[in-house]
């Protein structure tokens, strides 16, 4: 069937190589199937972006096709990377994608041939042996993860043991992909590998909801002798069902029966340090808040320790008796005022 190889690739028949390459290119990295893994529709179109960039790219088929609009015998997509390989091959991780690297049999994606399209690899995949040492050297990438740590874990300080995987220079050829003229047979010529590494990360005394802890050196590894990436682990701290943190303080409700409210009383108060006895003063109001100093959250900068702000709640009996009746009445007499005499009575 007829096809417009230069409407597949987005060029004008006019279209110098270099432009018929770049649309090429650009067009590979949009619709290859690693990229749109099980889209049947991204495959399909990068099968036409193949075999119109094997007709364009060749100075005599390019002639022909002008001609007469198609090209005599089959166009061969063998020799353009990222095509349909006759050999059999290896998947190798490599970033965000996974490169075949050919060998002989089993039908795949695989990568040979052009030559001068290594640097559309080295976007790709993460770059042929040539591309990266004519690279200069570049500090590598940066890493998040995430671990979730219990309200007591995060205002005591703790440690997490986190598995990470990232990506590192091989060992077996020092990253260089080869070995004795041939492809490193652990990297596949990648000259990189995933690393899975089980990290012991220290969560400081104090850490917030939100906050990150930077573990220097542990990202990408950096190129051609750079400095390496760091990990940054986001903290996620689980609610305190009776514990309420507001920047270093921690906030309670502490209930108190009418008497200790009337005629003060000593009380105990739990604090995240362990429990303090705290007085509460004649006449407390409910709702009426008092401080405990240093007994808040550390901080992680100035290392002082925050206070503790417990609200009073008078509770009032659920128990109904003549003699709590007859005390009720009795204790209605003492309000010398209403109790909501300034509440407004509407807009």
């Amino acid at each position: 069937m007829e096809r417009d190889y230069y409407k597949i690739l987005g060029v004008p028949k006019k279209a110098s190589a270099a432009e018929i390459k770049k649309a090429y290119r650009k067009l590979a990295r949009k619709y290859h199937p690693d990229v749109n893994p099980g889209n049947a529709d991204a495959e399909k179109r990068f099968k036409e972006i193949q075999e119109a960039y094997s007709v364009l790219s060749d100075t005599e088929k390019r002639h022909q096709y002008d001609r007469f609009g198609f090209v005599e015998g089959d166009v061969d997509l063998g020799s353009h990377p990222f095509s349909r390989a006759r050999g059999r091959g290896q998947w190798q991780e490599a970033g965000p994608f996974r490169v075949r690297v050919d060998g002989g049999g089993a039908e795949g994606f695989g990568v040979g041939g052009f030559e001068d399209l290594g640097d559309l690899f080295s976007q790709i995949f993460g770059g042929r042996r040539e591309a990266a040492a004519a690279k200069r050297p570049r500090a590598g990438a940066d890493h998040e993860t995430s671990v979730e740590i219990s309200f007591a874990d995060a205002v005591r300080g703790t440690s997490v043991v986190l598995p990470v995987q990232r990506q590192v220079h091989c060992s077996t050829c020092g990253g260089s992909g080869s070995m004795q003229d041939r492809a490193c047979p652990a990297c596949h010529g990648a000259g990189v590998v995933i690393s899975t590494e089980r990290l012991r990360v220290k969560v400081p005394e104090g850490v917030r909801d939100g906050s990150k802890i930077r573990v220097a050196g542990k990202g990408t590894e950096g190129a051609a002798g750079a400095r390496a990436g760091d990990l940054y682990v986001r903290v996620t701290v689980k609610p305190h069902s009776f514990f309420k943190r507001k920047n270093d303080d921690i906030l309670t409700t502490v209930p108190v029966t009418f008497t200790e409210a009337y005629l003060g009383a000593k009380v105990e108060v739990g604090t995240i340090h362990g429990p303090v006895r705290a007085t509460i003063p004649p006449r407390t109001q409910s709702g009426q808040t008092f401080r405990l100093r240093g007994k808040g959250v550390r901080n992680l900068k100035t290392r002082a320790y925050g206070d503790h702000l417990y609200t009073v709640e008078v509770v009032v009996p659920k128990v109904v008796s003549p003699v709590g009746e007859e005390v009720a009445r009795r204790v209605s007499d003492l309000y010398t005022e209403e109790p909501r005499g300034k509440l407004p009575r509407s807009l």
